[in-house]
This record gives structure tokens, C-alpha cells and sequence, in this order.
């Protein structure tokens, strides 16, 4: 594989990092929020999932308009948006207006989810495709430690222009930075040369694949991917779901939306609320950080692994590892077993399992499974259902800590995480080093 795809995968990914930063610092900004605008539970989760339902139009809209404008535009419309999101939260004169900003930073973050995945896919070649695509999952859990150590930063900083009233606006601002550098590094990557031939832009889509594969590689690609687009014509959004790509579809907005339902991001957009719980002293903001270093050891650790065990393999495995640590928590706060690194150490091992397995293996799927024809609407309705899901545990956690108590609402993620060892059983189907065009094959005895 040449240094260049990697060098494009990379930029692309970028959008992933935004994504971790902008959903994850709101975890250290919260306490500072909370006192600042006179904030209840509900209004807590609404500030807090706010980000995730601006992904849900984000997603749903970005494959289409990437199917009609180019991978590359709207990642950059993507940059912009976070730009804007950025600096509009650090100067929110109102609750409403933070609320806004954070809605249209989850409308890039929606994006992004969406288009990063689709244009690595779509230059990966497919024995690095797993790998490639896990750079979507490293940059989402670097930036969410990137935002973490932002936030510790910023709180601990000797300035005397910072206190308690304005740490969150730094905090929310600091996006800022990776949202510029983002814009002006997709100036320099290529257009996706599936989505150029399917433009008929054959001699531009013949320039991208001679920088990805050696000369015969790259004709025998244009070839391959222009037979594939040319032998149907293109699908209207209800074509998506005739009984052809029905099946793969909710397949992979099933998968997509029971990945939230792990409880991941409860862990992470509420690590310090859960930290307070919990009676082993120190910082707070600091054991966070600690979440989002472990988040990232893991996923590096699932580089080799997504191309040599395969997606299924990591999946059920990641599930057994989840369901038991969220029974373990469950028990711990029952027994009230709080006042050592016991609980601590269940929470990091639960962030592994997630990291090298169902984190990693979710960007890359959903990107996958579906026929050249229809990837940048049915990706988009998967990670729809991503978002949709995310927004639901984002809006309940805090409630549902507060009314039904941690055991209740840690043993149920418990059993979900069970649960869906018997959808990965039956419907999620390997997809490790088969070519995009082959793909559909797979699911059509399902």
C-alpha cells in the first residue's frame, strides 16, 4: 500500500478527531455549565444530547448530497460547520443559543460520521480496508482525549482571565483549532475515484487510482467499479429499500444504532458525573483523561486484529466483555463497593472492550456492506440510526441515574450488550478482505 492513501485516509479522518473533541469536551464543560445557566437534569441531557441530534439530519443528508456533490466538498462544508459551531458555543450569551450552536456542530459531527467512512472505504484498498477505515475510530478517541486533556488543561491553567464562569467557553472554543487545520488539509486530498467514475469523470478517476495502485491495478479498478456502476441505473432514495438492498440496509441501521446501545457514551459524555459517585478521591477531570488513554491504547491495539480475526470474531467478543462489566458495575454500587480502584479498573476495561471491538469494527462496516450504487444514501440511513440511538442515551442517562440509580440503569446496558450476541450471531456477516464490489453477494443468503 502506497504512503498516499494512507496520507488521504488520514485527512479524511480528521473529521473523526472533531467528532470525538466536540461530542466528549462537553463532559469537563457540564459542571461548569450546570451552575453558569442555572441547568436541571433535563436540561443537562438536552445541552448535552443536543450535539447528537444535530448528527441525526447531519448523517441522514450528508450521503445523498455526497452521492451528488463529491465526497470532498461536503467534507469540507463539514470543516466549516465546526468552525462555526466552535466559536458560536464559546460565546453563547444563553442557554438557547448554546443549545443552537451545539445543535449545528452535530449537524458537521453527522457529517462526518457519514463521509469519512465512505471515502476511505472508497480508496482503501481491500486488504488495508479494515485497517484504513480504523483510522475513523482512532481520530474519534484521540479527539475525545485530545478534548479531555483540553479541559484538565484549561481548569488547571495559572491565567487569571480564566475561572470558573468562563471555563466552559474555552472549553467548547478550543474546537476551534483542529476545525481549521481540518478545512485546509481537504484542500489538498483527491476526490473519491469511485464517486469520479460514477460522474464519468473516467481520466480524473484514473489519476486517483494510479496514486493508490501500481499502473495495472489502477486501470483494472476504473474497469471493475465502471462495470459495476454501469450495469444498473442509479437508485432513487425508495429504490434503497426494494427487496434487492432492503435486507443489507436494516442490517446496517440495525448494527449502526445497537452500537450506541452498548452505553459507550454514557461513560464518556458523562465520565465526571459518574466519577463523582464514586468515593477513591482525586480529580475528576484527571480519572477522565485516564478513560480517554485507555480508549486509545485499545484501539491501536485492534489494528492487527480487524483484518486478521475479522468484524464478527471482534464484535461477539466485544459484547461478552461489555455486558459482564456493566453487570459488575451494577454490583458494585449495589454493594456500595465504591471506595476502591476496583470500580475504576471495571470502567477501563469496559472502554477496551469497546474500543477494540465494536468501536472499531462500526465505522468500517457501515461504510462496507452496500452495493457501490446505493453506499452514500444507505451509509447515511445507518448512521442516522447511530445518532438517533446516541440521542436517546444521551437525553435518558442522566435521568435515569437520578431516578432509577446506577445499579438498575448499568444492569440494564448489561443486558442489551448480552442481547446482541444473537443479532451479530445471526445477521452481521464477514466482510474482512472481499472486495467492495463483491460484498453483496455475502448477505443475499441471509
Amino acid at each position: 500500500m502506497k504512503s498516499y492513501t494512507i496520507l488521504i485516509s488520514i485527512v479524511a479522518a480528521l473529521g473523526g478527531l472533531l467528532f470525538g473533541f466536540d461530542t466528549a469536551v462537553i463532559a469537563g464543560a457540564v459542571h461548569y455549565l450546570k451552575p453558569f445557566f442555572q441547568l436541571n437534569d433535563a436540561e443537562i441531557g438536552l445541552v448535552v444530547a443536543m450535539a447528537s441530534i444535530g448528527c441525526i439530519p447531519g448523517a441522514l443528508f450528508a450521503g445523498g448530497l455526497a452521492d451528488k456533490f463529491g465526497r470532498k466538498n461536503l467534507m469540507i462544508v463539514t470543516s466549516l460547520l465546526y468552525i462555526i459551531a466552535a466559536l458560536g458555543s464559546g460565546i453563547a450569551g444563553s442557554f438557547v443559543q448554546l443549545v443552537i450552536y451545539r445543535f449545528i456542530g452535530g449537524i458537521a459531527i453527522g457529517m462526518a460520521s457519514t463521509l469519512a467512512p465512505i471515502y476511505i472505504s472508497e480508496v482503501a484498498p481491500p486488504s488495508f480496508r479494515g485497517r484504513l477505515g480504523m483510522l475513523q475510530q482512532l481520530a474519534i478517541v484521540t479527539g475525545i482525549l485530545l478534548s479531555f486533556i483540553s479541559n484538565y488543561l484549561i481548569v488547571n491553567a495559572s491565567y487569571t482571565f480564566l475561572n470558573n464562569d468562563n471555563y466552559w467557553r474555552y472549553m467548547l472554543a478550543a474546537a476551534v483549532i483542529p476545525s481549521v487545520i481540518f478545512f485546509i488539509l481537504l484542500l489538498l486530498v483527491p476526490e473519491s475515484p469511485r464517486w469520479l467514475v460514477s460522474k464519468n469523470k473516467i481520466a480524473d478517476a484514473k489519476k486517483v487510482f494510479g496514486s493508490i495502485y501500481s499502473e495495472e491495478e489502477s486501470l483494472a479498478q476504473v474497469k471493475m467499479v465502471t462495470d459495476d456502476i454501469e450495469s444498473e441505473s442509479t437508485p432513487a432514495l425508495k429504490d434503497v429499500f426494494t427487496p434487492r438492498f432492503r435486507k443489507v440496509v436494516i442490517i446496517g441501521l440495525v448494527f449502526a444504532s445497537i452500537a450506541q446501545l452498548t452505553g459507550i457514551n454514557i461513560i464518556f459524555y458523562y465520565a465526571p458525573l459518574i466519577f463523582e459517585k464514586i468515593h477513591f478521591g482525586g480529580s475528576v477531570l484527571f480519572q477522565t483523561i485516564l478513560t480517554g488513554v485507555v480508549n486509545l491504547i485499545f484501539t491501536l491495539l485492534a489494528f492487527p486484529l480487524i483484518d486478521r480475526l475479522g468484524r464478527k470474531k471482534l464484535l461477539l467478543s466485544g459484547s461478552v466483555i461489555m455486558g459482564l462489566c456493566m453487570f459488575i458495575l451494577a454490583a458494585l454500587f449495589y454493594f456500595n463497593l465504591l471506595q476502591n480502584y476496583f470500580v475504576l479498573l471495571t470502567i477501563f476495561i469496559y472502554i477496551g472492550g469497546f474500543a477494540c471491538t465494536w468501536g472499531v469494527v462500526l465505522w468500517v462496516y457501515v461504510a462496507e456492506i452496500f452495493p457501490n450504487k446505493i453506499r452514500g444514501t444507505a451509509t447515511s440511513i445507518a448512521v442516522f440510526g447511530n445518532w438517533v440511538a446516541n440521542s436517546i442515551v444521551s437525553l435518558t442517562f442522566p435521568l435515569m441515574l437520578s431516578q432509577l440509580g446506577p445499579v438498575i440503569t448499568f444492569g440494564l446496558y448489561g443486558i442489551i450488550n448480552i442481547s446482541m450476541i444473537l443479532f451479530v450471531s445471526r445477521y452481521v456477516f464477514e466482510t474482512k478482505g472481499v472486495p467492495l464490489e463483491k460484498i453483496e453477494e455475502l448477505y443475499a443468503n441471509i
